[in-house]
């Protein structure tokens, strides 16, 4: 499982060079387009202030217009280091990820062994229902790896214009939930790393109790990791909502 923690703790630039390369590149186009939304959201603050001061008998102050721009500064340095931004928020979550992976080792933790004993009519099917899961639960992993790292391109390619709302009183809410969305799906990898860490130190023979007595007793192996690597998937799957849950994302 150590390939799957290096996976999942792949920056992504070194995940897959070549998208990265294209994401960088729409980045930078969409840059343009954060500019034009912070420069717009500037506009209608010092209309909002010249309205505000004007009512009230005062005239616009270089102090007050200086502070608003200062604020909207800071706005376009984030736009143009949007990228960074969350290379940033990947680089804190893969250093929790490995924390969290460290004592994870082996590569048979999926390992089935046949059951040798009993009818073969019902061994026969435990056997290739157990294999059949061990192989989905295996699948799935790479396949979310693969799904987690697509979302993050996409998140990183439209970066510039959403985070442009950061500045906006009316709209800081649309790059705050942004940003924590995109942490979640970093931070999925901490979670996925975490199931596999419960698997591993689950028993196959305690994951399901069945009595050695029953006629079921002979089938218990298959049975526990059967139901042992169902489990397994649907906390997989719900690995993203998990991470969501946890950073509050609405």
């Amino acid at each position: 499982m150590k390939d799957i923690l290096t996976e999942l703790t792949k920056g992504l630039g070194s995940y897959n060079k070549s998208v990265n390369s294209s994401i960088v590149a729409v980045n930078k186009s969409l840059m343009a387009i954060g500019y034009i939304l912070v420069s717009v959201l500037f506009l209608i603050e010092m209309l909002s202030w010249y309205r505000f001061i004007r009512n009230q008998g005062g005239e616009m102050t270089w102090k007050l217009f200086l502070e608003v721009a200062i604020k909207y500064f800071i706005a376009y340095f984030l736009v143009a280091q949007s990228g960074a931004v969350l290379n940033a928020i990947m680089w804190f979550t893969n250093g929790v990820t490995k924390l969290i992976g460290v004592d994870l080792s082996g590569d048979t933790m999926f390992e089935y062994i046949d059951i040798k004993k009993g009818n073969p009519f019902i061994r026969h099917p435990i056997n290739l229902v157990a294999r059949f899961v061990g192989v989905a639960a295996m699948l799935s992993i790479k396949v979310m790896v693969l799904l987690r790292f697509i979302e993050l391109y996409f998140f990183k390619a439209i970066a510039p214009v959403i985070v442009a709302f950061w500045m906006g009183d009316n709209t800081r809410h649309i790059a705050i939930n942004f940003l924590k969305t995109f942490g979640a799906i970093a931070l999925q990898g901490a979670v996925i790393v975490l199931t596999l860490v419960i698997w591993q130190g689950f028993n196959i023979d305690t994951a399901v109790q069945i009595s050695k007595d029953s006629w079921l007793g002979g089938y218990a192996d298959g049975f526990s990791y059967i139901g042992k690597c169902v489990v397994f998937l649907i906390l997989l799957i719900g690995s993203q909502r998990k991470a969501k849950q946890l950073l509050n994302v609405s």
